[in-house]
């Protein structure tokens, strides 16, 4: 029989589950929205991020827009970084955080000197770094195999994802070691997930989560958590022509998650996968205990029951 898998569009792949393998999902509520655990309300009207600094690289719309607005509405001091101009970011950040100090940076991620100069300069102005955000993604558009990908376009996700990544959390480091402060490197559910059509994604998503504990284990200081913001319409789903039925969240779910995981009380999620739909509090009324001592949400090969 012909293989047809090359015919078919990522949208007919996904509605197929026969055509794709989904690692086990935590059985807690799944959210969409702001939800008690991640309200931003307590964290804005008492200013908890007053006196820190909070980098966010790729900020000028969607998640990061969002996460840069919530952290600055908390008092932070927020640098902002992008290819494409961050001007609307600015904008949204005067008009609801009016005191709140901004910094823009023009930079391609894959530029390390880029990287470099950012933080020292963010560190020369602000006296420190607290909070690492890094939220720039590529992909190519989910319709073509391996054997017909173009090979230069499918390793860009790699620098874009990978490399930039470590661009910005290598001179990071010592600062944010210095602040015992947080490290989120923004993944996404496609990490856990072996779709066709997805490998320069799926691949470099899963080995941001790995980096993420990477950093935890060489740099136990740092929180560092590897999250899932959510699923929502941006340039980069139209780019890789993901539908919108797929993409039924709110930013704002990804900067209340965000918001929380570095306020405190989640440190022991540190080093691993936390996936933005999951209600914080279930998970850790339910599975706190088990997920530390199993040492779960973590990359690990598979074995079978011995």
């Amino acid at each position: 029989m012909a293989d047809d898998r090359q015919e078919r569009s990522f949208m007919d792949i996904i509605f197929d589950p026969t055509a794709w393998k989904q690692d086990p999902l935590l059985p807690v509520e799944r959210r969409s929205d702001i939800y008690p655990a991640i309200d931003p309300q307590l964290a804005w009207s008492s200013q908890s991020f007053a006196g820190k600094t909070v980098l966010i690289v790729g900020a000028s719309r969607g998640i990061g827009q969002t996460i840069a607005l919530y952290y600055a509405k908390a008092g932070a001091s927020v640098a902002i970084t992008a290819r494409s101009s961050l001007k609307l970011t600015e904008e949204l950040i005067k008009k609801d955080a009016p005191k709140a100090k901004v910094l823009s940076y023009e930079a391609d991620v894959k530029d390390k000197n880029r990287a470099a100069e950012v933080v020292k300069d963010i560190v020369e102005k602000c006296g420190g770094l607290d909070v690492l955000i890094y939220n720039s993604a590529a992909s190519l558009a989910w319709e073509k195999r391996l054997g017909d990908v173009d090979i230069d376009g499918w390793w860009n996700a790699f620098e874009v994802n990978i490399r930039g990544a470590l661009c910005y959390v290598q001179p990071a480091i010592p600062h944010l070691e210095k602040a015992k402060g947080y490290c989120i490197l923004i993944t996404s559910t496609m990490s856990t997930v072996r779709a066709p059509l997805t490998s320069d994604y799926s691949i470099t998503k899963h080995t941001l989560v790995r980096l993420a504990e990477y950093v935890q284990i060489e740099y136990p200081a740092i929180h560092t958590f590897a999250i899932h913001p959510c699923s929502v319409p941006t340039e980069f789903t139209q780019k890789a022509r993901i539908g919108n039925v797929l993409l039924p969240d709110k930013p704002d779910l990804a900067a209340g998650t965000a918001l929380a995981l570095c306020s405190g009380r989640y440190d022991w999620l540190a080093g691993r996968y936390v996936d933005s739909n999951w209600d914080l509090d279930e998970v850790e009324e339910k599975y706190k205990a088990q997920i530390i001592e199993k040492d779960l949400l973590v990359s690990k090969l598979a074995l079978p029951t011995i």
